[in-house]
């Protein structure tokens, strides 16, 4: 800031004033600089916050899908009195499918109880009721080219039970587009 000074006599009397013109232009610039820095970086940070809030929202979506997917799958296997699919009634193999069907030993549930990959969703239906998709849009489900599915017949010698086994991927994309995914699995012992 340029000062000037200013001398007045009253008198006997000498004051001087000193007043401030302004900004030089050199400092107007600086300060220009240092605002532009500070502003950039408030920027970036609220840019970061709001787009990894976006991320950890789609990540916690595709997670509770997939806990409530697996809680289906178990839900259906629990009290299964025969696994219709992917059995194919030989005693001594392991039976992979798209479909899983199951008759439980209460039929109120409504027999058989069918889930099946069907696209990018997992479906249910009871008896002969249509089917009803059990994943939300925002989510895709993946399984391998094989199935969604494995039955393991029972050994035999009583070491390994008769199985259900589940694995899929489910995916969706945060709203800045990125894709997230995560791979579930759950093994079902069946008891009778």
């Amino acid at each position: 800031m340029k000062h000037v000074k200013h001398t007045v006599e009253v008198g006997n009397t000498r004051c001087t004033h000193r007043h401030a013109r302004g900004f030089t232009l050199m400092e107007t610039l600086i300060y220009l600089a240092i605002y532009a820095i500070i502003m950039s970086g408030v920027l970036v940070s609220a840019y970061a916050i709001f787009s990894s809030g976006a991320r950890n929202q789609t990540k916690a979506m595709v997670q509770q899908e997939g806990s409530f997917l697996i809680g289906k799958i178990d839900w259906a296997l629990t009290g299964a009195l025969r696994v219709n699919q992917p059995n194919d009634g030989d005693a001594a193999t392991i039976d992979i499918a798209e479909t899983l069907s199951v008759t439980k030993y209460d039929a109120s549930a409504g027999d058989p109880i069918v889930i099946a990959h069907s696209g990018p969703n997992l479906t249910i239906a009871r008896a002969s009721s249509a089917q009803e998709t059990l994943n939300n849009s925002n989510v895709e489900i993946t399984c391998a080219p094989s199935g969604c599915f494995t039955y393991e017949s029972a050994s035999g010698d009583g070491i390994n039970p008769e199985s259900v086994s589940a694995s899929f991927t489910v995916a969706a994309r945060a709203s800045d587009a990125i894709p997230y995914a995560q791979t579930f699995y759950t093994k079902k012992y069946l008891r009778r």
